[in-house]
């Protein structure tokens, strides 16, 4: 990969570069309260909730201010004054006044927050027909959960903003409470029917025809939606845990108007698709990990198996999170390095998973590619771009 350095891709870096620190502290903040199950108290619904064009939404900044405003204060004054410099954002208090700061975290996280309806959930087909009890096979367990009035929960970032390429926290909450289904191993939330599931899945869904095969069975959210479509001839279900597929066989399975159309089949994914014939199916979706941490090792494992398909469409659950999470930071970083002669530390996450980074940085850096202008730049850090160099990397380290 190589950058030319002209005063035009130095800009461009430099706003980049900033827009990335920003959108990092925003994303960790925000995601950081979800896993910590955050939710307001003593918050007052308005009546009507119009809101005028070009203004803000006083329920948003109200929400946001009680939410985050504490969080933001103790990250800007550990920036500037903590006893130790926290890489990379430190590098913000040498450009930013403290206030100005403060108030630009603020307005980007009101962008990034959203008030729900309920109907998101209520209204869904899944949740109206299918009426499980609670019950349990081995370690698995299903069970009703509930979100309460105004609990952040996670959604699905949908959007890409060429300005703001790396602000991928997107938080929702209800203003009422909402009770769904969800599947449990050991006692972990393994699969829900939420709003990130919903989201997350549209597309998938949206995009299945013909013979089906999904691989992961869960609650079988996906598997319902898929055959509930009139152009949807068969649901083929690879699953692996017999206890889930029991679970599901007894308690869900009954309540699907077009079960006539579910196959399961128990087999592990990463097996079954190898002896997988092209074309055997019109159109394939995997979803066979929890999230996105242990599922970025697994995509780097399954993808590769399915690149030899040119007649079955393959598609995989939040791939756009694994390349907005891991794989488009990467880019900022080579982009400092290669353009600005600048080594940069990317923020903290698993082990693993830095060394995937370091791994697909050292796979870019021997590529043919060669930025020469601004809008070079913006195009590599679109979603095709990324996802089209994530997966090349996929196959490539897959053949080692």
């Amino acid at each position: 990969m190589n950058v030319r350095q002209t005063p035009e891709v130095e800009k461009r870096i430099c706003q980049l570069w900033e827009r990335f620190l920003l959108a990092g502290i925003c994303n960790d903040l925000m995601l950081g309260e979800v896993e910590d199950h955050l939710f307001l108290e003593h918050i007052e619904t308005p009546v009507d909730r119009t809101v005028v064009p070009g203004q803000p939404d006083p329920l948003i900044d109200e929400v946001t201010g009680c939410g985050f405003a504490d969080d933001i204060r103790d990250a800007v004054c550990d920036l500037y004054y903590g006893e130790e410099e926290i890489l990379p954002y430190s590098e913000l208090a040498t450009r930013w006044d403290g206030e100005a700061l403060m108030e630009t975290l603020f307005d980007e996280m009101t962008h990034h927050i959203h008030a729900y309806d309920t109907r998101i959930i209520t209204d869904n087909p899944y949740y109206q027909k299918v009426k499980p009890q609670a019950g349990q096979a081995g370690a698995i367990t299903l069970a009703p959960r509930d979100t309460i009035p105004y609990e952040f929960f996670q959604s699905y970032h949908q959007t890409y903003d060429r300005d703001d390429p790396f602000f991928y926290a997107e938080l929702g909450f209800f203003t009422d409470r909402v009770e769904f289904p969800v599947l449990l191993e050991n006692g972990n939330v393994w699969m829900s029917v939420v709003v990130s599931e919903i989201e997350s899945m549209a597309d998938a869904i949206a995009e299945a025809h013909g013979k089906v095969i999904t691989y992961g069975l869960g609650l079988g959210y996906y598997a319902f939606m898929a055959a509930e479509k009139d152009n949807v001839e068969s649901v083929t279900v690879i699953e692996k845990n017999p206890d889930v597929i029991r679970l599901f066989t007894e308690s869900i399975l009954p309540f699907f108007p077009h079960k006539e159309k579910i196959q399961i089949i128990e087999a592990d994914a990463l097996e079954f698709v190898k002896a997988q014939e092209d074309g055997c199916y019109d159109y394939a979706f995997s979803d066979f990990w929890g999230g996105y941490y242990d599922g970025v090792d697994l995509y780097m494992q399954f993808m590769p198996l399915t690149a030899r398909f040119s007649r079955t469409k393959h598609s995989y659950w939040i791939e756009s999170c694994f390349m907005e999470y891991f794989f488009r930071p990467v880019f900022m970083r080579l982009l400092m390095e290669k353009g600005l002669g600048q080594r940069v530390k990317l923020p903290e996450r698993s082990r693993e998973v830095r060394a995937l980074q370091d791994e697909f940085f050292r796979y870019m850096e021997t590529q043919p590619l060669s930025i020469a202008s601004a809008d070079d730049i913006d195009r590599l850090l679109t979603p095709e771009e990324v996802t089209r160099w994530m997966r090349q990397f996929a196959v490539a380290r897959s053949r080692k």
